[in-house]
């Protein structure tokens, strides 16, 4: 289990999330709430260090520090879509190969 993300202002917690989802909504949150917090995280790299420590280095890879609030929900949120929709194309995902081909004959 990985640890959650904590949004913090000085000592206090002002957001947690535990994916990429809950990030997401947080970071809608608090860029109304306190922006400027999100974007000491945005710009520290605290939020492309968690994504690597979850396992996601090229969500990770895709936040820039000099990224805006927006441009980082973007990001989060074309990846949430991406995912969500699948392979494009009827594509085969990675790894998989075609089944057996089935024929019928007669049996008369």
């Amino acid at each position: 289990m990985t640890s959650p993300f904590y949004f913090k202002r000085y000592d206090m917690v002002i957001g947690k999330a535990e994916n990429l989802e809950e990030l997401e909504k947080e970071l809608e949150r608090l860029r109304i709430e306190d922006p400027y917090a999100v974007l000491y995280h945005i710009k520290e790299g605290h939020i492309s260090n968690w994504l690597v420590s979850i396992g996601r280095k090229e969500l990770a890879d895709a936040i820039k520090p000099s990224m805006t609030i927006e441009e980082t929900i973007n990001v989060l949120s074309g990846h949430a879509k991406m995912h969500k929709r699948g392979p494009r194309g009827g594509q085969r995902g990675p790894g998989r190969k075609p089944g057996p081909k089935r024929t019928f004959q007669n049996r008369d």
